[in-house]
């Protein structure tokens, strides 16, 4: 058969199709609850910024974090995938200040108590959108984001502690420096200067 143009469906229009039909016959939970618990392979996602949109580096990283999952599960093991958000550290630092009408740190105590900040901070970590779960799901990454964790979570940081606690009662924490490139933010966002700190870990 010859052919012809214009006859082919284009891949957005199939793309949808395949994720509908994952969704109607509920193959990700069948593919985790049809593998035994005593066989599982877990996998810690580090999680995207909350504050953040998804572009590229983000769908190149899923798709290959996506295939050691399939592959995993090919292998007959049990792998269950829960979605995390990043709560901490300067993008989210930013983009509350930028809300707020903040254009120095010293504003912070003054404009603002340290308190009421903090609250602020908190409450733009739990707004979200579908944009992430929307474009995850378009480029067919199973994952579950129902109770997905946040590092600000009470339970998510001691969990954090008591690992590392583990690790240091069992000898494996050792004292060593590594350089970080840490960016100082200045009065114009425009300008950054990069410092270089050695970190000491004990």
């Amino acid at each position: 058969m010859k052919f012809k143009h214009g006859t082919r469906r284009r891949a957005a229009e199939y793309e949808k199709d395949w994720v509908q039909r994952w969704k109607e016959d509920d193959t990700f939970n069948k593919s985790i609850a049809q593998r035994p618990a005593d066989n599982s392979w877990v996998f810690y996602d580090g999680p995207p910024f909350l504050t953040g949109t998804p572009h590229h580096g983000h769908l190149l990283v899923s798709t290959v974090k996506d295939t050691m999952g399939r592959f995993h599960t090919m292998k007959g093991q049990r792998v269950e995938r829960r979605w995390g958000w990043d709560c901490h550290g300067l993008p989210a630092e930013v983009y509350v200040e930028k809300t707020l009408g903040i254009s120095n740190k010293k504003e912070i105590g003054t404009k603002i108590s340290v308190s009421d900040y903090v609250k602020e901070c908190r409450a733009a970590m739990v707004r979200t959108g579908t944009e992430w779960e929307d474009t995850i799901e378009r480029i067919g990454r199973w994952v579950e984001f129902k109770g997905a964790y946040k590092t600000m979570d009470n339970n998510y940081m001691e969990s954090v502690w008591w690992a590392f606690k583990r690790l240091y009662e069992e000898g494996k924490i050792y004292e060593g420096e590594k350089i970080w490139s840490i960016v100082r933010r200045m009065r114009r966002q425009s300008l950054r200067v990069k410092w270089l700190w050695r970190i000491v870990i004990k």
